[in-house]
């Protein structure tokens, strides 16, 4: 039992500071969460994340950093023709680029007929490489004869996330560095051991979740999220001067068909009355015409 209190105790103290270290992280960006927020990105698209360029030492020589993950959507008009090969040359691209450069997350495409195609592409690129691949899909579209319709650009803030996440991480790191120095250095009962070991256990998973967490969140910051719309361009010619006629047209044909279905529909329903009715009527009609010249 003697021996049991003192480790016990160790590991209360070692968690204990582990929570010290995180509460220490927590204020540090607390001091950062009043700075001015950095400014906004350019309509031209690429640059480098803030988690480069924004670096700032405050007066206190802790560093101040913004960690920023850009996500950018444009569409692009063409001809329906030109759709399913632009999108194609564009995933190609990125894929030829390397997983380190760009990795492809999604595509799809919609054929609602000749005239009407649209497709989708997603992708998460590096920013030096996406300012120059940018700058290749404006050219192919250009070459496609299609035009650029919209575009947007949108920033989500992960500073918190990614100061807090490192923050529990070292925390947790330097817990389960303590508890295997205690464990290996340590002479203790079996029971002692066990419980030392469990919370090693416990311990080692946090860390490995934390890691996972923050890796994420800095391929987040790391690599920008695009996704592109390609729909198919109407001419404007048919979509204003053109459009009566063709709407036009088109009611004369459905007038047209329902009329003759019409005629179809009656001539099915007469038919049968003309047979058993008409013919007798008319052979009726002759035998009075007869009966009169004979008289």
């Amino acid at each position: 039992m003697k021996q049991i209190l003192p480790v016990l105790a160790a590991v209360f103290l070692i968690a204990c500071e582990a929570d010290l270290q995180r509460s220490a992280g927590q204020s540090a960006y607390s001091s950062m969460d009043m700075a001015e927020a950095p400014p906004p990105p350019s309509p031209q698209m690429m640059r480098k994340t803030s988690a480069d360029a924004d670096e700032v030492t405050t007066e206190s020589n802790a560093p101040r950093a913004a960690f920023l993950a850009y996500r950018y959507t444009f569409g692009y008009a063409l001809p329906a023709a030109s759709v399913q090969a632009t999108m194609d040359i564009h995933m190609e691209r990125c894929m030829a680029a390397g997983s380190r450069l760009c990795q492809v997350l999604s595509s799809s495409t919609q054929t609602y007929s000749d005239d009407n195609v649209s497709a989708f592409l997603q992708f998460r690129a590096e920013p030096e490489f996406l300012e120059q691949f940018k700058i290749d899909i404006d050219r192919s579209v250009e070459f496609a004869n299609g035009q650029l319709t919209n575009s947007n650009i949108s920033v989500e803030d992960l500073t918190r996330q990614i100061l807090d996440t490192d923050a529990r991480l070292s925390a947790q790191t330097a817990l389960r560095n303590r508890l295997q120095t205690l464990l290996e250095t340590r002479d203790a009962e079996l029971g002692d051991l066990l419980a030392v070991e469990r919370e090693l256990a416990r311990v080692q998973g946090e860390v490995e979740s934390a890691q996972s967490v923050l890796n994420a969140l800095r391929q987040r910051v790391s690599m920008s999220v695009v996704s592109i719309n390609y729909t198919t361009r109407q001419s404007v010619v048919s979509r204003s001067a053109l459009a009566p006629i063709g709407q036009s047209l088109k009611n004369f044909v459905a007038f047209f068909a329902s009329g003759l279905a019409l005629l179809i529909d009656l001539l099915a329903v007469s038919l049968p009355w003309i047979i058993f009715l008409g013919i007798p009527l008319v052979l009726f009609v002759r035998w009075i015409r007869r009966r009169r010249k004979r008289k």
